[in-house]
């Protein structure tokens, strides 16, 4: 039917269907080709808040601070969001002493006693439910989880400025770029299935770019000094069957 219409119409209108459909196929792979363009990093400004002060023995791991993400990009950003949390997120800790001077993190080896807790089935499906899409201009508060190591040494009581780089990965994306533009392989990083998500969700995932930004200051004050959080001591050698995480 389509071929039968095409000769009856006027040229100007034949000549618009024609460009029509070449540029769509174009458009697609210009949209998925922004997640790989160093000239298409999105503009992220990240503010933190939490306490300013910490107790004697209080762990800074467990420390609830929250980020403020807000897209200063022209257009629209799509993250994964779970109970509140950011996925497919990596939270980088800087901490410095009053004169600019990063301070110094103790190498310990932390074991956890049971058994890791199997994961759901269910939760490697991606729902449009767990999509959050900041517009330009608009912001969302996440959770940064954890907090900064407890294996962080503070010499001095006094004054520490903490940042935090906030690494972002679309689902199932190979890579990403940093601050700098450069590419970088996206390892660790949850798979999940898509197989859930609605045609425009899907697409919207599909076409959304990574984002790594740095926080502004956060100073946290400690009253006295602060060595690094001991870990479990195995005198007669690590067990095979106990997971270690060295900080």
């Amino acid at each position: 039917m389509l071929r039968r219409e095409v000769p009856y119409l006027r040229p100007p209108l034949a000549t618009l269907v024609l460009i029509a459909c070449v540029c769509v196929p174009f458009l697609k792979l210009g949209a998925q080709d922004t997640r790989r363009s160093p000239r298409k990093l999105p503009k992220v400004e990240i503010k933190l808040n939490g306490p300013t002060t910490v107790r004697p023995g209080e762990s800074l791991e467990s420390t609830i601070i929250q980020a403020l993400l807000t897209n200063r990009s022209a257009e629209p950003l799509v993250f994964v969001v779970r109970n509140g949390m950011l996925m497919d997120a990596r939270w980088d800790w800087t901490v410095t002493d009053a004169k600019g001077t990063p301070i110094g993190m103790g190498l310990v080896l932390h074991g956890f006693c049971g058994t890791v807790p199997g994961q759901d089935p269910n939760a490697r499906f991606l729902r449009d439910s767990d999509l959050v899409v900041l517009g330009p201009g608009e912001s969302h508060e996440f959770p940064v989880h954890p907090g900064p190591s407890d294996d962080y040494s503070f010499p001095n009581a006094g004054t520490y400025h903490l940042a935090v780089t906030l690494t972002y990965v679309p689902p199932n994306a190979d890579h990403y770029f940093d601050e700098r533009g450069k590419r970088q392989r996206a390892i660790g990083y949850a798979q999940w299935d898509l197989s859930k998500l609605g045609v425009d969700q899907l697409a919207a995932v599909e076409n959304s770019l990574s984002v790594e930004a740095t926080s502004d200051t956060w100073n946290l004050e400690m009253p006295s000094r602060r060595g690094p959080k001991q870990g479990i001591l195995f005198p007669h050698g690590i067990p095979d069957n106990i997971p270690l995480q060295i900080h």
